[in-house]
């Protein structure tokens, strides 16, 4: 945690701070403190601000804004929702669960609440509460980015090997956003899996249109490359992999693939 904080700018933190520390006098001003505690409502600003905290990965200040928020009496579902990420952060998995169903008390069609919901039930293999959580989340009218329930649905089914599931639910979640990279990038390695070249060439160039720089993608490539008969095709694409990202997981898969072309010759 301290690692994250500290390696901002300063000048970054020191303003994001500033005005988190200006939206706390705000809320416990004169004016604050005269009103009953279930009547007061988080500013926009407020919100706002912690949201930038937190994308910029000061969890202590959001931490202390979200202390500041329930010692005034504010029941917000946004910043449930904010306390249960820094949880998930902090590995605490129940304790999320604990404030995403305090959000939906509070918006029981609250999207993000069941969509996050759903991701920590997949991950405990509660599969059948995922999927509630996931389709309630996919199903709302007002729920801004659908794509992302049904990716993740999509993600379950293929857990599940339940692959013409799958398929479908990445296919919903393109029909929702057309240039949603994560479910051109499945799609394209559950028909490379299913050995349907064709249809996973075709879905990796939609994902290498929308992020041409995605390590995933040239491996991907490579694979599509080496199964149609290209090894010199495929041995490039590797060997982009690993100028794009020289180590993690997908330099790792690179590289097992070209010492395996390299011992067939």
């Amino acid at each position: 945690m301290s690692t994250l904080n500290n390696s901002l700018p300063r000048p970054g933190r020191a303003i994001t701070f500033f005005l988190l520390l200006c939206c706390l006098l705000t809320l416990f001003g004169c004016a604050g403190l005269t009103e009953e505690p279930e009547k007061r409502e988080l500013s926009e600003q407020f919100y706002e601000n912690l949201l930038n905290a937190f994308n910029a990965r000061d969890y202590n200040l959001v931490k202390t804004g979200l202390d500041k928020v329930n010692e005034a009496g504010i029941a917000d579902k946004r910043t449930r929702y904010l306390e249960a990420m820094i949880a998930l952060i902090e590995n605490d998995p129940d304790k999320a669960v604990i404030k995403l169903k305090d959000a939906l008390v509070m918006d029981p069609g609250y999207g993000d609440a069941h969509n996050t919901l759903g991701t920590i039930y997949m991950q405990q293999k509660k599969f059948a509460l995922a999927e509630t959580e996931f389709l309630r989340a996919g199903s709302n009218p007002l729920y801004q980015t659908p794509e992302k329930a049904y990716h993740n649905l999509g993600n379950l089914y293929q857990l599940q090997d339940k692959n013409l599931q799958a398929q479908g639910c990445y296919n919903r979640a393109i029909s929702f956003n057309k240039d949603y990279f994560p479910s051109h990038y499945e799609l394209s390695r559950l028909y490379f899996a299913t050995d349907r070249l064709i249809l996973a060439r075709e879905e990796i160039d939609k994902a290498q249109e929308i992020s041409p720089g995605h390590p995933g993608v040239w491996l991907q490539i490579g694979k599509i490359e080496e199964a149609g008969g290209k090894k010199d095709k495929a041995v490039a694409a590797f060997e982009h992999v690993l100028k794009l990202a020289p180590g993690g997981t997908f330099a790792d898969q690179a590289t097992k693939e070209l010492n395996r072309i390299n011992n067939s010759y």
